[in-house]
């Protein structure tokens, strides 16, 4: 059978570190508190983006950084997926963009082409891409994610600029033969439209922001609150679902990566499947919540210990909308 497997992970994160202290001193001088909210969220430090940088950027930092550290030549890619909500250009692709910018060291890509699925994009950029891997016989292939986010929120916002950071993540897969089932083993997608109308960015639409009679902060996101309590529950279900269909149970599970929107639903999902904490890591404290890049910020960090041959994975987190999706994976 054909497998699918991560080679390894790349991350870049901005130099630009911001405490919890200077976001409760941001908001202090606009009559504005978010401090509450941070706690509860379970943030620490986060980082945004310098002047000169963006999504391009760096895509290309966490590409270098994930060659770099697996020995990676980027001659044998054939396959380059760039996965953002917050992408630096609609036209080309920005996944062509950086095909184009890295020249020949890129000349066997084949395919070049853009996901947005909000913070879902990253783990559908793996499905997809080992999907393709598995029918065309393609051998090696970048996934990247990008959240650019810092110069799209408003700074009024108690939610998004308080909590959500800029970071990138690249993933090297390659794929091979072999007779023992290992690798992306699968993924599932579900969706509740029901709260489309809550997160919209650009406020105003795409088809309003060239015109000159629209504020600039019509043209950054817009975040109303909603609930996601139920959260855990379906959370729980798919993964139930997923890991069911597979022959696995919850406990055969070695880690669990959640999305990092929130150390407390992550918390509550684990206590309705009876699994231990000391099988998840949380590291939003020290990031911030990264859009779609967060679960390979968490696999990144913990790599020496959730790479271990024949390790269980499960990867779960949201989109705004809302998707959700799990992925199971298995070293």
């Amino acid at each position: 059978m054909r497998n699918v497997k991560i080679t390894g992970t790349g991350i870049y994160i901005p130099s630009n570190k911001v405490y919890n202290e200077d976001i409760d001193a941001h908001f202090e001088k606009r009559g504005l508190n978010a401090h509450n909210l941070m706690e509860h969220l379970g943030r620490r430090k986060r980082y945004f983006i310098s002047e000169g940088e963006n999504a391009i950027s760096m895509s290309c930092n966490a590409i270098e950084n994930c060659i770099k550290k697996n020995n990676i030549d980027l001659s044998e890619v054939e396959l380059l997926i760039f996965c953002s909500d917050t992408p630096e250009y609609l036209t080309p692709s920005n996944a062509m963009k950086i095909v184009g910018l890295y020249g020949d060291k890129m000349k066997n890509v084949q395919m070049a082409f853009d996901v947005n699925s909000n913070c879902t994009s990253m783990i559908q950029g793996l499905d997809i891409a080992s999907k393709y891997m598995k029918a065309d016989g393609i051998n090696k292939a970048l996934v990247i994610g990008c959240f650019c986010i810092s110069p799209a929120t408003l700074w009024s916002d108690t939610v998004v600029y308080a909590n959500f950071a800029d970071a990138a993540a690249c993933v090297a897969l390659h794929s091979e033969e072999n007779e023992i089932k290992c690798g992306i083993l699968d993924t599932k997608v579900t969706i509740n439209a029901a709260l489309h109308e809550y997160v919209t960015y650009p406020k105003c639409g795409m088809s309003q922001v060239p015109l000159k009679r629209i504020e600039p902060n019509q043209k950054r996101l817009e975040w109303n609150p909603f609930s996601l309590d139920a959260l855990p529950q379906c959370w729980t279900e798919m993964i139930t679902d997923v890991l069911k269909r597979n022959s696995y149970t919850p406990e055969d599970v070695d880690y669990y990566i959640f999305s990092q929107l929130s150390d407390k639903y992550n918390m509550d999902t684990l206590d309705l499947l009876h699994i231990p904490e000391n099988k998840y890591h949380f590291v939003g404290r020290e990031y911030g919540y990264t859009g779609n890049t967060c679960p390979v910020l968490c696999l990144n960090r913990m790599w020496d210990v959730y790479s271990k041959p024949g390790n269980i994975i499960i990867f779960c987190t949201i989109g705004a909308g809302a998707a959700m999706i799990v992925q199971l994976y298995k070293f």
